[in-house]
């Protein structure tokens, strides 16, 4: 891992590293880490971790005869007299290049022979999008799994292992319209996770340390996707606040009036992204499923006015089905 190498040094490509000398490690082989090749003792089996730019990578890619990989996530591994070069097209791609030897290392009856590449590999995905949306949808079903920090990690690596480069973690999905309302959590998510200043809206239900600990874990849920190489995409389905004919919800939303509703929204998506500073997209149900009444063009214009100043790019999609 050359530290001049800008793709090599990237946080993901440098956590990709260390899931390949994990691997190799858990199968008994020692992994030594060093800066040059060079470094490396004459006999030992030597892997370049590179972007396909790097002057090193482009020795081994001109003396075996291989285009270098271009465009974002393409990736290329060829084996050569000097080592085992794994490189990309940009840190996607030596993020899988890695992930693809760590693979072949954990599972390979022979680790280190599981390894060699007989035959140069040059790949680039077809699809710019490969996303994965997990849906939290009831407290008791869904509780367990979301506070698991010992499952994200795991979960994560594999989604990454498979080439997903986007996981959408989806709210207020369990319902397409608020009648007959029994399992409220996260179904108007906002007051689930943060308290908005100049907004007495709340969860009477919820005491406030669940509710910060909820936005601390949606936190780590994101940094970890983000470390891993993916984009963390955040699904707010529900914007509709008021249950109807539900006489025995578990949770219920207070403080909003229909005055507040499109304003209060705006400052919840902004205050939710500034405390998310991983979350590069949001996704959003705009018709009327979404608990809002199709048509209400001036209450999406103030609620995208949020992302728009929350100080960073952030990708809207619009899940806006049957509307015109």
């Amino acid at each position: 891992l050359e530290p001049g190498d800008a793709v090599a040094s990237a946080g993901p490509a440098q956590w990709a590293a260390k899931e390949l000398q994990a691997a190799l490690s858990a199968r008994g082989v020692p992994v030594r880490v060093h800066q040059r090749l060079e470094q490396a003792a004459s006999g030992d089996f030597r892997i370049l971790a590179a972007g396909a730019a790097s002057p090193a990578a482009g020795e081994i890619l001109k003396a075996a005869g291989v285009a270098a990989p271009s465009g974002p996530e393409s990736l290329a591994l060829v084996e050569s007299k000097r080592a085992l070069l794994a490189c990309g097209g940009d840190v996607r791609g030596l993020v899988y290049a890695l992930l693809e030897l760590a693979d072949r290392a954990r599972y390979g009856d022979d680790p280190l022979a599981a390894l060699q590449v007989r035959k140069p590999i040059v790949e680039r995905p077809l699809n710019t999008i490969r996303s994965l949306t997990r849906l939290f949808c009831s407290d008791v079903e869904d509780k367990p799994w979301y506070n698991d920090r010992e499952m994200w990690p795991n979960y994560l690596t594999m989604l990454a292992t498979q080439r997903f480069n986007r996981f959408n973690l989806s709210f207020g999905i369990g319902y397409d319209f608020l009648r007959n309302v029994t399992d409220g959590y996260f179904l108007f998510a906002y007051p689930f996770f943060l308290s908005v200043p100049g907004y007495n809206v709340r969860v009477p239900q919820l005491p406030d340390a669940e509710r910060d600990r909820n936005l601390e874990m949606l936190k780590f849920i994101s940094e970890q996707t983000v470390a891993r190489g993916m984009q963390f995409q955040l699904g707010i389905w529900m914007h509709g606040y008021e249950w109807i004919d539900s006489p025995k919800p578990n949770y219920t939303i207070a403080g909003l009036t229909r005055e507040t509703h499109g304003p209060y929204c705006r400052d919840a998506v902004r205050a939710l992204l500034k405390a998310l500073p991983a979350a590069s997209g949001v996704t959003f149900r705009v018709h009327g499923e979404s608990g809002v009444e199709e048509g209400s063009y001036e209450f999406w214009k103030t609620v995208f006015d949020g992302v728009s100043t929350c100080g960073r790019k952030v990708e809207i999609d619009m899940h806006s089905k049957g509307m015109d």
